[in-house]
């Protein structure tokens, strides 16, 4: 894929409970973050790319997309497909729309963004590191809610973490 210049990083935490957040490239500022929005498809639910594209689009700025890839192993293959399925119809929507999309994988991000982690605990450690860098956010997924949202946090540290290796990287 062609690298071209974006303003606006937005990072992808892959998965039907998963998460987009929005950030500046400049200054790491939240822009909008959403949870993945889901449709059912044949009793299964997918990421509905029509909501994404909408989300985008009110962003007004090419985006550039960081997209976690799926895991090779997870509790089911159920889970599995899932991911893969979705991680494929991001991808190819992001190429069709000639939007930068660079692929990831969860060890990438958080070994740089949490790093060493006991088993089960990376969680905790995304909310604090998340929290550290934007005390003021509000991570849950809507007003009612009170536990804070996994793939939203994850969508924002992966952004973060790309816009942290791009710097250095320029």
């Amino acid at each position: 894929m062609t690298t071209t210049y974006s303003d606006m990083i937005v990072g992808v935490d892959n998965g039907i409970s998963g998460g987009l957040c929005a950030i500046s490239r400049c200054r790491g500022r939240i822009i909008s973050k959403i949870v993945m929005p889901t449709l059912k498809r044949d009793g299964k639910s997918e990421i509905d790319l029509m909501a994404v594209k909408r989300w985008v689009n009110e962003l007004n700025t090419e985006p550039c997309f960081v997209i976690e890839e799926p895991l090779r192993h997870a509790k089911s293959s159920q889970a599995v497909r899932s991911m893969a399925i979705n991680f494929g119809k991001l991808l190819g929507a992001c190429e069709m729309r000639m939007w930068e999309v660079n692929p990831i994988t969860v060890r990438e991000w958080q070994k740089e963004m949490l790093g060493t982690v006991p088993k089960g605990k990376t969680k905790e450690a995304a909310l604090g590191v998340a929290s550290s860098l934007c005390p003021d956010e509000d991570w849950t997924k809507s007003e009612r809610a009170i536990i804070p949202h996994d793939g939203m946090i994850d969508a924002y540290l992966i952004a973060e973490y790309w816009r942290k290796k791009s710097a250095f990287s320029n």
